[in-house]
């Protein structure tokens, strides 16, 4: 992860804090391309962290659908306005 990808990262885990849900970083060894953070805010939502620039890989890609098939919440948040943006719709739905 890049340095600023860590900044949308930081932001984010400062952001659900705020609204008093957790955040936890996903490390998964034995599965790559998994989502960068775990949510739980009402619920449990694997999140992506991008920067404005930044795009998810065929792998990532992958990973967010089979997720999804499972029924998990995935969500990819670009820069601080998509972490405003999440943190938005979980607070407002």
């Amino acid at each position: 992860m890049g340095q600023r990808e860590n900044k949308v990262e930081t932001y984010l885990k400062k952001e659900v804090t705020r609204i008093g849900g957790l955040s936890r970083k996903w490390v998964s060894p034995q599965h790559a391309f998994v989502p960068d953070q775990i949510v739980i805010f009402e619920g449990v939502w694997f999140v992506e962290v991008k920067t404005h620039d930044g795009k998810s890989s065929s792998g990532q890609l992958r990973e967010a659908v089979r997720l999804k098939e499972h029924g998990a919440n995935v969500v990819t948040v670009t820069g601080k306005s998509g972490v405003d943006a999440f943190i938005r719709a979980l607070t407002d739905g």
